[in-house]
Formats: C-alpha cells, structure tokens, sequence
C-alpha cells in the first residue's frame, strides 16, 4: 500500500531526474584513464541513446546497464509492491535498449553493453574490453 495518492505519487517520481549511476560511471572512466584510454566523452546528446562513454574515431558506444533498470539475468529482483507497473517499466527498458543496439548498428557504431555489477566487481569482461579498446586506440 502506497503513503501517497496517484496524483501525489506521480509529482514525487516526476520530481525523480535521471543521472544515471554516477558511480559506476565514475569507476568506468577512472579505469580506461588507468588503461590510458583517451578519446571519449560521456553521454554525447548527438548519438542515438546517449551512451554512458562514447568513441567518436572508433565509432563504439558504450551503456553501463543498471542491473535493476535493465533486469540483469543475475541480479535483477521484481519489487514485491506494484509490480505490474515495475514489469511494464523494466519491459520498456529493454525494448528501447533494442531499438537502440539496432539503429546505432545500422548506422555503423559498435554498440558494447556492460552490467553495473561487472564494472562494480572490475570481472574479466570489463578487462575485455578495456583491452580491446586499449588495442584500438594504439593501431
């Protein structure tokens, strides 16, 4: 059961702005300047989705997924109140992820999607790609 009416409920969230998770995006930049990756800006207006960090030379971009906004496989947990609303949300989440990948494919950007928790745990994929990056930038 909610404290606030609907009306009430809907000005509190339309007051809630997006940031993204500053955080993760804060690790994220911290470890390609350990890499000494250069050459990218943060959520450039001008490509499709505004991806977390982008590679204008190289054309790749790059979403730091939030394991709950994006229903990560392995951590993703419905919400146990109002979950019809929270599972048409996350359902939206992730088609606009798809009509996302797909256009910035057809327009020829490599499109790399990474989970919260891989960059918050620093896993083996993130190492991947900074690698793959890294190799990019110097050839």
């Amino acid at each position: 059961m909610d404290v606030f009416s609907k009306r009430k409920r809907s000005e509190v969230m339309g007051r809630i702005r997006g940031g993204g998770n500053r955080s993760t995006e804060r690790k994220m930049a911290a470890m390609l300047r350990a890499y000494r990756i250069a050459g990218w800006k943060l959520h450039p207006p001008e490509v499709l989705g505004r991806p977390d960090i982008y590679f204008p030379n190289l054309q790749i971009a790059i979403f730091l997924d939030g394991c709950f906004w994006h229903a990560c496989r392995k951590c993703f947990k419905m919400p146990i109140q109002n979950q019809s609303f929270w599972a048409e949300k996350i359902r939206k989440n992730i088609k606009r992820d798809r009509f996302v990948n797909r256009i910035l494919k057809k327009d020829g950007i490599r499109v790399i999607r990474l989970w919260e928790h891989d960059i918050e745990k620093d896993t083996s994929r993130v190492s991947k790609v900074l690698e793959i990056l890294r190799t990019k930038i110097e050839a």
